[in-house]
Formats: C-alpha cells, sequence, structure tokens
C-alpha cells in the first residue's frame, strides 16, 4: 500500500472530512516522509511516513499519516500490508477551553 492509498483509508475508517481523489504523493527531504498533494478538506497538506509501531505486541510497519482538520490534528496510524486495519490514532485538539 502507498502514502494515498493509506490516507484514502485513513479517511473512510474515521470519516474525516478530507477529499483525496486525485491524490498525488510527492517524497520530501526527509526519510521516508511524503508530502500528499492535491487533496481538500485539511488545513494543510497531509503528510504520510514510514513508521513501526507495535499492535497487539508486534512489531507492525504503518504508514503515520498526518492529517489537520480544523479541529483535530489527527496522526493515524495505517497498516502497510492491510490498509483496513487503523493500529492507532493520535488526536490532538486544536481548541480548547477551560473554566477555571
Amino acid at each position: 500500500m502507498d502514502a494515498v492509498a493509506a490516507l484514502k483509508s485513513a479517511i473512510n475508517i474515521l470519516d474525516l472530512p478530507v477529499s483525496a481523489a486525485s491524490a498525488t504523493a510527492e517524497p520530501k527531504e526527509a526519510a521516508d516522509t511524503y508530502a500528499i498533494k492535491q487533496t481538500t478538506g485539511a488545513v494543510s497538506e497531509p503528510e504520510a511516513r514510514l513508521v513501526y509501531v507495535i499492535s497487539n505486541g508486534k512489531l507492525a510497519l504503518t504508514w503515520r499519516i498526518e492529517t489537520d482538520v480544523l479541529s483535530n490534528w489527527l496522526l493515524t496510524y495505517v497498516d502497510v500490508e492491510d490498509g483496513s486495519q487503523v493500529h492507532a490514532v493520535v488526536d490532538y485538539s486544536a481548541d480548547a477551553s477551560y473554566e477555571v
């Protein structure tokens, strides 16, 4: 599975408001990192990077898909071999308010 397919999988599984119908991946200067171009709905271009995560006690190669969709900045870890499997999601909230 390539970076664009991993992004499309993350969009479908997480029901993200991003469109990647004509998306392409372009290598960045950092090793194994790609900018995903021609998407809509994200604040900035999504990025994909090959990383390992531990899932169910086993090491899994994944695409770490970084997407910023206004109120959420997500790191989604999509399995390289089985794109239908998301091993983990980190959700950084872009907006928060606290009453003291």
